[in-house]
């Protein structure tokens, strides 16, 4: 075959800066994902809690104007909330929001699991199949370039998953609220949406790309995250209602005990009776109020819920948003009596919210070191 001469070639085209290298990798992985009618289906599909959020929103910022628009849909809203709060929706805006802001990301959260699936298996293994690292790193390519084009993959999607509805809905409910004292109450929120939003692209990005550096084979990596993501999810349910179930029949054991010897068959007076119906109705409250101080104090240091990667994402998205600062205010709604149960059903997982952030840190640092280790620059490779 012939050989030319390969000498001095005038290059002619645009040149760009090195900050923006990463960019070709992401847009290349982005047009690649786009093609996959799977992932369209659930990007889609996604849009529908966001479209949910965003109704909610506007109705509220109707419900604040005293619209008449409302007046049709007010039924609607008592089943959702306290006549209280619909008959001061002003006081209650930060709340009502922030609900609204949670439930849409639980829904969310979910979502971007699938998305990561159909994304991100093949991202690194697909390369290291068909030994594509020589291609990457023979051009002035950094290692931190490719591994955050490969992110921008991932966060592109999730972005459109996560972060885009959120700006929408918050959009939608500044303009039918027609209140400018309400961008001072809720602009925090969206910076926790959006602060939520980052660390799930960055937490679950860079554990996808780990996985997908350690086998060439793109099912194995996706039977991986499924692994991560849903079996960790239901071992940690199923530990957590087996310990409050051990809690529970505890309890009801110290009650045997103590009903057993009032229900012996004694000829008591109609006076003896009365007596002992009070004093048995005494020893309800105080149990049942012992019973939510247990339960109290188990979800406080109930390590069981960490075992769920899901879980702690959605730990760590409770705080940034503060619900359990809300759930507390719309207790004081609710009956004296009531108050400790309606905390204890609402607020959830109770633990340290750190003890999760430690575990998504150490999750990161992982993720960082086995990319380190799989992804070598073109000198490193054998």
């Amino acid at each position: 075959m012939p050989i030319f001469d390969q000498g001095y070639q005038h290059w002619s085209g645009s040149l760009s800066g090195h900050a923006l290298r990463w960019l070709t990798i992401a847009r290349h992985g982005v047009r690649v994902g786009m093609k996959n009618p799977f992932l369209r289906i659930v990007v889609i599909a996604a849009w529908l809690p966001a479209i949910g959020l965003a109704f909610m929103l506007s109705l509220w910022g109707l419900l604040e104007q005293q619209s008449p628009l409302v007046n049709s849909l007010l039924s609607f809203l008592r089943g959702f909330f306290r006549p209280q709060m619909i008959a001061d929706p002003h006081h209650y805006r930060v709340a009502v929001w922030t609900l609204c802001y949670q439930t849409f990301l639980d829904f969310e959260l979910y979502f971007s699991m699938v998305v990561i699936l159909l994304v991100g298996p093949g991202l690194i293994s697909q390369d290291l199949r068909f030994n594509a690292l020589p291609l990457y790193f023979s051009r002035p390519l950094r290692r931190i370039d490719y591994f955050a084009g490969k992110l921008g993959v991932v966060g592109w999607f999730l972005g459109m998953v996560v972060i885009l509805p959120s700006l929408i809905a918050y959009g939608l409910g500044l303009l039918f609220s027609l209140d400018i004292t309400i961008l001072r109450d809720t602009f925090p929120l969206l910076l926790a949406c959006l602060a939520y939003g980052a660390v799930i692209v960055l937490s679950a990005g860079t554990l996808i790309l780990a996985l997908s550096s350690l086998s060439r084979n793109s099912r194995y990596v996706a039977l991986f995250w499924i692994a991560l993501w849903f079996v960790t999810m239901s071992v940690g349910q199923i530990l957590a209602a087996a310990d409050s179930h051990q809690r529970r029949f505890a309890q009801f054991h110290r009650q045997a005990q103590v009903l057993a010897p009032q229900q012996a068959g004694e000829n008591l007076t109609p006076e003896q009776l009365m007596a002992r119906e009070r004093a048995m109705e005494e020893w309800a409250r105080n149990s049942r109020k012992e019973f939510l101080d247990e339960e109290q104090r188990a979800a406080q240091t109930n390590w069981r819920p960490l075992v769920s990667y899901t879980g702690n994402l959605a730990r760590v998205g409770r705080q940034l948003l503060d619900t359990d600062a809300v759930w507390a205010e719309l207790s004081r709604l609710e009956p004296v009596e009531m108050q400790e149960q309606f905390l204890l059903r609402n607020l959830g997982p109770q633990y340290p919210w750190y003890w999760s952030a430690c575990v998504l840190a150490v999750l990161f640092g992982l993720s960082a070191c086995i990319l380190n280790f799989r992804v070598r620059s073109l000198d490193r490779l054998k």
